[in-house]
């Protein structure tokens, strides 16, 4: 089946990469970097923002300034991708790393012409550094990606699969939404993406697919079979 959509911006939380071994456990490092292998093979171009939140979240860290506690989230998110780099790297995937904390000889500064070719020339970008501001999701900074190299949607991995009515865990009689405007997404309250994510994708039409993360299921969302579409 032909993909739906070809060039992405994928968000994967940096839970996705913790287990049994750790924060940084070789079984989920593993898990990703197949799913994005899988995508590209069918002919994907792929970016990925990963979060932090296995490492440090920066709202958790209350003993600490708000701008501190962020930028420790933000600097997981670099090791993260450095990670994610080396597990692409065994899966026979060539990936580039840009930070917006940049780390010269690790990871170099965000650079969107650079990220285009990268991605045309079938290598997997990967965003580290969220935007580099403090009080910005790595939602946001996936959905600023995605607008800087012209992608086609951002798919955000979660837990569930989709956008539901209310959260599925806290109300196991929730229904899912298989697709709903930007608009419809805010005036609801719904929390799986970001709201503010949500509102600048709606202002620039960029569709926002959401797919449970699991074996498989990012191949079978960029050819419109499973996850909810929020456009």
């Amino acid at each position: 089946m032909k993909l739906r959509f070809r060039r992405v911006v994928v968000k994967l939380s940096g839970e996705l990469l913790a287990g049994a071994g750790g924060p940084l456990d070789a079984g989920g490092l593993r898990f990703c970097a197949q799913e994005i292998c899988a995508a590209c093979g069918a002919g994907a171009r792929i970016g990925v923002v990963v979060g932090g939140g296995n490492l440090a979240r920066g709202s958790a860290l209350s003993h600490l300034p708000s701008t501190a506690g962020h930028a420790i989230g933000m600097l997981g998110t670099v090791m993260n991708g450095i990670a994610l780099r080396e597990a692409l790297g065994e899966q026979g995937v060539s990936s580039l790393l840009m930070s917006a904390l940049p780390l010269p000889g690790t990871a170099g500064a965000v650079d969107p012409w650079q990220a285009r070719a990268a991605l045309k020339a079938g290598q997997v970008v990967l965003f580290a550094g969220g935007t580099g501001s403090p009080f910005v999701t790595t939602d946001t900074a996936a959905v600023i990606r995605a607008l800087t190299v012209e992608a086609d949607a951002v798919f955000k991995g979660s837990k569930v699969n989709g956008v539901y009515e209310a959260d599925p865990v806290q109300e196991p009689t929730a229904q899912p939404i298989p697709r709903l405007t930007h608009r419809e997404y805010l005036a609801r309250g719904l929390r799986v993406m970001d709201g503010a994510a949500v509102a600048i994708a709606g202002e620039h039409g960029l569709p926002i697919v959401v797919f449970r993360a699991a074996e498989g299921a990012l191949l079978a969302a960029l050819r419109g079979e499973t996850g909810s579409v929020i456009a």
